[in-house]
């Protein structure tokens, strides 16, 4: 049987995994700070940009999701079926993810893609809050739609500025 406590931390890293979403969608770059330890192993190996996992500021994490999705009129992402494991101060959450983005294109140019996959996030308990260490974004199934939307969004960002 689950401890009380253990439900309230179950509660509160879901709430971290909600709060990454929402960030990212209203663009609200202070919250998504407010999400992360000091330094994130960010892995997009499997993603788009096809990163190697590499250890970041989160000051600089939190200005690479700005300058990517500040070009896209709109992006929604999705996460649920949170499975989560428990160890002390540590935690270890999986949350399928599916995520959508939108610019504006021309003609017979795709406007949009979509990213199915999961969230693979190693969180620490800090100073009584869950903070996110590890954030692996795993793609497992083809596009839908162009991913070079992203290009187009860069561009967009990149002219209001």
């Amino acid at each position: 049987m689950r401890t009380l406590e253990e439900l309230a931390d179950r509660a509160a890293v879901a709430e971290v995994v909600a709060g990454l979403a929402h960030a990212q969608d209203d663009r609200d770059w202070a919250a998504l700070r407010r999400l992360f330890a000091d330094e994130v192993l960010l892995d997009l190996s499997t993603h788009h940009f096809g990163r190697p996992p590499a250890t970041t500021p989160a000051a600089d994490l939190v200005e690479l999701a700005r300058t990517t999705l500040d070009g896209f009129d709109s992006t929604h992402h999705a996460a649920s079926n949170l499975q989560t494991r428990l160890s002390g101060d540590d935690a270890e959450c999986r949350a399928h993810v599916v995520a959508y983005h939108h610019v504006p294109a021309g003609p017979g140019v795709v406007d949009h893609c979509t990213m199915r996959g999961y969230w693979q996030l190693s969180l620490r308990r800090t100073a009584g809050r869950w903070l996110i260490t590890r954030w692996a974004v795993v793609r497992t199934c083809p596009w839908e739609g162009s991913p070079d939307v992203y290009a187009l969004a860069a561009e967009r960002a990149a002219h209001r500025s």
